[in-house]
């Protein structure tokens, strides 16, 4: 158990993978949680990418390294975390799960509705070894309703989500935002909805079985749009980078390739001051922009001024120049920039983690601190097993030879399992 955060003394089992449920249960990790990651030898975190994956990024083949435990992926999500392989499948495994249930506070898992149920190990089960257990499951679209059983991931929950038909161009098709954003939303809310029931729990002694639906989480990010549906009729469409009510608002192409800015300005006094930094007093002058209303008609031509203007710009002068006159503006980076950005990196947003086997890689920890309590990144991301063995000791009293007859039959252990054959090399 840890000694601080403010989840010092919570035990969590995990039946996470992928990004919604592991993040979720890494966020209680980075706050001091004891989080025991459970995976199965047969079927590893598909984030590990396989036993056949490749390396993962700019991670250097050296001698020993296995691919598996290496995946960037993965290893992003489960900061702070132990883990361990058990295959609930067999008696053994199962009753191992449920002995680590019984002594645990919170149990979370991301299948769909039907797997843990499936198991024998469904909130009713587990209630039966842990009456007050908190037990959050996370899933695409719920546990009832006509699309219960239906698998998603963050690339599918946009569409249904409603988050896809406002993303895109005026006129254009609706698009996904490339970047899996439901997973780490459901995350949040999960961690929150969690937190909430522990806070119940002290309260009144009693667990319950949280029932998230990724979707549902996902579509409160467009209630706006949402409830102007619901009371005027009106379908919202894709707006690009416009705001429904003020102008200028927009991403701009800055001098140089693929350097952008991302510029608005809410009121009056910032577009005078965006008017002044850019040395266009005729901006201000001119009729058509001369209230919100009227940039907000004008846009497109208001849009064509300030982009002439800023592609002569460079982008880190400009945001600077801005950003002193009260303007809301930042630079556009990129993945490499956001990893050196030294607003992150002085605010332990972004901290370099050692892995044993990948080496040492800048890391998104913790982007929020706690006045009177710490929190911090404590060990990097488990290999595949590699706190089994110490976990059962410690909380089953399993002996180094039951641990290996348990190796053997493959209910833990790590690396493939003896069936396991490399997939065929292609000769080019």
């Amino acid at each position: 158990m840890s000694e601080w955060g403010p989840l010092a003394g919570i035990r969590v089992l995990a039946m996470t993978h992928a990004w919604l449920g592991t993040f979720c249960t890494e966020l209680m990790a980075l706050n001091g949680a004891e989080v025991i990651q459970v995976e199965s030898r047969r079927r590893p975190d598909a984030w590990r990418g396989g036993y056949d994956g490749i390396y993962a990024g700019a991670v250097p083949p050296t001698p020993g390294l296995r691919p598996w435990n290496v995946r960037s992926l993965y290893n992003a999500a489960n900061l702070n975390k132990q883990g361990i392989t058990l295959d609930i499948s067999q008696p053994e495994g199962r009753e191992i799960f449920l002995h680590l249930a019984s002594i645990s506070d919170v149990v979370a898992e991301n299948f769909s509705p039907r797997v843990m149920r499936n198991l024998g190990i469904s909130y009713e089960d587990l209630t039966q070894v842990k009456p007050d257990l908190v037990m959050i499951s996370l899933s695409a679209y719920g546990g009832s309703g006509p699309w219960r059983d239906r698998l998603g991931i963050g690339g599918t929950l946009e569409p249904s989500s409603g988050m896809s038909a406002l993303l895109g161009y005026p006129g254009g098709p609706p698009l996904n935002s490339g970047q899996m954003l439901p997973d780490p939303v459901g995350g949040y809310y999960g961690f929150a909805a969690v937190v909430t029931a522990l806070r119940h729990r002290e309260r009144t002694g009693e667990g319950q079985h949280i029932d998230l639906s990724m979707q549902e989480a996902n579509h409160t990010l467009i209630g706006d749009a949402s409830l102007e549906y619901a009371l005027t009729g009106n379908v919202r469409g894709p707006m690009g980078n416009r705001h429904t009510t003020f102008a200028p608002h927009g991403v701009y192409a800055a001098r140089g390739h693929e350097q952008w800015v991302a510029l608005a300005a809410e009121t009056e006094e910032q577009w005078r001051a965006l008017c002044e930094v850019a040395r266009r007093p005729e901006w201000a002058a001119d009729g058509r922009f001369a209230d919100r209303a009227s940039r907000k008609a004008n846009e497109d031509e208001l849009d064509a001024l300030i982009g002439g203007w800023l592609a002569g710009q460079d982008r880190d002068d400009v945001v600077a120049a801005l950003t002193v006159h009260g303007l809301p503006v930042a630079p556009v980076l990129d993945g490499d920039e956001v990893a050196a950005d030294a607003v992150f990196r002085e605010r332990g947003v972004i901290e370099p983690v050692t892995h044993p086997e990948a080496g040492t890689w800048p890391q998104a920890g913790i982007p929020y601190h706690y006045s009177r309590t710490p929190i911090q990144v404590t060990r990097p991301a488990p290999m595949l097993g590699e706190h089994s063995a110490e976990v059962f000791e410690r909380y089953c009293g399993v002996t180094p030879e039951r641990y290996a007859e348990l190796e053997e039959k493959v209910i833990t252990g790590g690396g493939p399992p003896p069936e396991w054959e490399p997939a065929p090399q292609v000769q080019s």
